[in-house]
């Protein structure tokens, strides 16, 4: 994520957005409250039991996209549904868990917090300790949530901290660990078990920063073969300096007599980029669209499973993209999804009915605890944290926010020099706007950890992005303190505190240095945490107490479904990343349907219905492929907002993005069924493809009557 990423064609809306952060300044600060509240005490006795639950995250639109900062766009709609898909654990000794993994660009600890609070209240019995929020860091979920002033005032398009959004995302990440834990007590007596499996998918990988990764002394032997020649071809390299493992941890119910799947836990370190940052659509990007295969392909099959991607120690790891849009969402996500069903058919590790151990500490980092000594006294960024990573450069950089600048060392930060002190411009070293914008106290305090010891399974959460070989260095040494049990590493998890590199990394200052806030020693730090960690006894407190988290102040102008303006002339412009042709332009010939719903229930929409009905013999039916009903559940529409304006109604169009006409009857007569928030369904007229313009952009297909 850059904090400051915009491209050259927005310079005027760079302008306006640098500016209300220091407008927001003098506002008046939200807090996020957590009361004190009782941990519910887990059921005595028993074995082993899992369960799993969904719920749907896709905010309204009107909302600034989190990852890219300025560099997002305002949500018009969704393509693919964000989700948070939940995975509860419970021993015969009273152990439980969650594990959560979130369609979000990053987890800040007051949101953790607040699902920890309102799962307690709704009878889950889970202490914080025990509860894991992941995000799988899409850049194109919603922004403006996060429990730090910093992050709510630059990691999207406009600053402020969004309240409603904030509790509609606990709300719902809760709702799916109820329904977890729920499963997990009705089918309680049913036998349980988890099977460990692990493969490589180096395909899908390279490295964005080689040069830095090169600085580290065991840089070429954490290369994948064959041997590196000498000189190395850097270019060629790049996929081959990253960690190709995936692992998948498989749970399964016993039904009828025989083992069932009922959820996989996919554990991969990679960024969730796909795609661009000029898609204005929420989107899952490749990662949801493979755990939404994996779900479907097994609802054909008559057994239901829930699928959550959790990613790792992927801050120089991008996804082999090539324009960056829908095509490559789908194909990366198909190569993700192929790669997890061979995993599966490998053999596996189970070790017996499995115990479940949740240990979770949060480390005082600003200022520096005594545990944390090595961090900088007062984090900040650097200068290459402005000019973007290396396949994500922005127009700053040719001005001399760029990869490599360095000072003089000072202690804490080294060589860093801060974001904004470019030497070439000695008028913004003297105002110290650096920190003047980014103070200490809008950084978050605490750096949390966590360990999950889940049968042959330790799972490590950190709240960081760690590069490849620093990720390296922590698992191998927790891996000789977690021994026998095999040792994954989950980043983005509980808090969000930026990049963390390697110290040789970090003296490079390229993006991921510069974005470390705390000093090249806050790698080594972390594995201090997690080896302190994991000398510790599992802890269960019989109440919590109460918290509070400075969230900053709101948005200077409302969000929602009015702020992407007036209806245009076609609610499909802009949309080239997701209706890309063969040439990367516009393919606009995709069929599209508009109707309207009442204002009223914006924060609802999650539970429309978009379908589309082909006719048969025996009349209209929902269409089937191998994805499963053709749905807004799936990959294959985009719902956007048309006007947002209108004082008590919505318009919204939908377009459907059609398969291959070589696997589809163009003859064949179809129509959009939508299924609104309420009253009764609304339909179009039936169409045939065959029918539809071949050279212009069809009309929006008219009204009809339901079938």
């Amino acid at each position: 994520m850059s904090l400051f990423a915009f491209p050259p064609v927005r310079r005027r809306t760079w302008l306006v957005a640098a500016l209300l952060p220091l407008l927001a300044a003098g506002c008046r600060s939200l807090n996020i409250e957590i009361p004190s509240y009782s941990v519910p005490g887990a059921p005595p006795g028993g074995g082993f039991a899992a369960g799993v639950g969904e719920s749907d995250l896709t905010p309204p639109p009107g909302i600034p996209m989190g990852g890219h900062s300025i560099a997002g766009w305002v949500a018009r709609g969704h393509w693919t549904r964000l989700h948070a898909r939940a995975f509860f654990f419970r021993d015969g000794k009273g152990g439980t868990a969650a594990l959560v993994s979130c369609e979000l660009f990053a987890i800040p600890a007051g949101l953790r917090a607040k699902v920890a609070e309102r799962a307690a209240t709704r009878g889950v019995p889970i202490a914080p300790e025990g509860l894991l929020l992941a995000a799988t860091h899409t850049h194109h979920g919603p922004g403006n949530y996060m429990s730090s002033k910093l992050y709510n005032g630059f990691a999207s398009l406009w600053p402020g901290f969004h309240q409603p959004l904030f509790d509609f995302l606990a709300e719902r990440i809760t709702d799916a660990v109820v329904m977890a834990a729920e499963d997990a007590r009705e089918n309680g007596t049913r036998r349980h078990s988890v099977a460990l499996h692990a493969s490589a998918l180096p395909e899908l990988l390279r490295n964005r920063a080689i040069d830095a990764f090169f600085r580290n002394p065991e840089a070429a032997g954490l290369l994948l073969p064959p041997a590196c020649p000498t000189p190395c071809d850097l270019a060629a390299v790049r996929y081959r300096a990253v960690d190709p493992t995936l692992t998948v941890l498989e749970l399964l119910r016993e039904r009828n007599g025989a083992p069932k799947r009922i959820g996989l836990l996919v554990f991969l370190a990679v960024h969730s980029t796909a795609l661009s940052h000029e898609n204005p659509l929420y989107a899952s990007d490749f990662t949801g669209w493979a755990m939404t295969r994996l779900q479907r392909a097994a609802e054909g099959g008559g057994s239901p499973v829930v699928a959550g991607f959790f990613n790792g120690a992927e801050g120089d790891v991008s996804p082999r993209w090539l324009r960056q849009d829908r095509t490559d969402a789908e194909r990366l996500g198909a190569l993700l999804a192929d790669a997890v069903e061979r995993t599966l058919e490998s053999p596996a590790r189970s070790d017996g009915e499995p115990t479940v151990e949740a240990l979770s500490e949060a480390f005082q980092v600003n200022p520096p605890g005594p545990e944390a000594q090595g961090l900088a006294p007062t984090p900040e960024f650097g200068i290459g944290s402005v000019g973007g990573a290396e396949d994500g450069r922005t127009a700053l950089e040719h001005f001399g926010w760029h990869s490599g600048v360095r000072g003089a060392p000072r202690a804490g930060q080294g060589v860093k020099v801060p974001a904004l002190d470019l030497p070439t411009i000695p008028l913004l070293k003297a105002l110290k706007l650096t920190h003047l914008l980014a103070p200490a106290s809008d950084f978050p305090s605490d750096l949390p950890v966590s360990i999950l010891r889940l049968g042959p399974l330790s799972i490590g959460t950190i709240p960081v992005e760690m590069t490849t070989a620093m990720g390296r260095r922590l698992r191998d040494s927790l891996q000789k303190l977690e021994a026998p049990r095999t040792f994954v590493l989950v980043g983005l998890a509980n808090e969000y505190l930026s990049y963390v590199t390697t110290p040789e990394e970090y003296d490079a200052q390229e993006y991921e240095g510069a974005s470390t806030m705390f000093g090249p020693r806050t790698g080594p730090v972390i594995v201090r945490f997690l080896e302190i960690l994991a000398g510790r006894k599992p802890q269960r407190p019989a109440t919590v107490s109460a918290v509070r988290f400075r969230a900053g102040p709101p948005p200077l102008m409302p969000f929602g479904p009015a702020m992407p303006g007036l209806r245009r002339d076609s609610f499909d412009e802009g949309l080239e990343t997701l209706m890309p042709d063969a040439s990367g332009r516009l393919a606009a010939r995709s069929p599209r349907f508009e109707w309207e719903e009442e204002a009223a229930d914006d924060w609802q929409a999650t539970s429309r219905r978009i379908t589309i009905l082909e006719e048969t013999s025996s009349g209209f039916s929902p269409r089937r492929d191998a994805m499963g009903i053709d749905d807004d559940r799936g990959v294959r529409f985009l719902t956007v907002l048309a006007d947002g304006t209108l004082s008590r109604r919505r318009r919204w169009g939908a377009i459907w993005l059609f398969p291959n006409e070589a696997t589809l009857d163009s003859r064949r007569r179809h129509l959009f069924r939508v299924e609104p928030v309420k009253g009764a369904p609304v339909c179009s007229a039936p169409f045939s493809l065959a029918a539809l313009p071949a050279t212009s952009p069809p009309p929006p297909i008219q009204k009809g009557a339901c079938p």
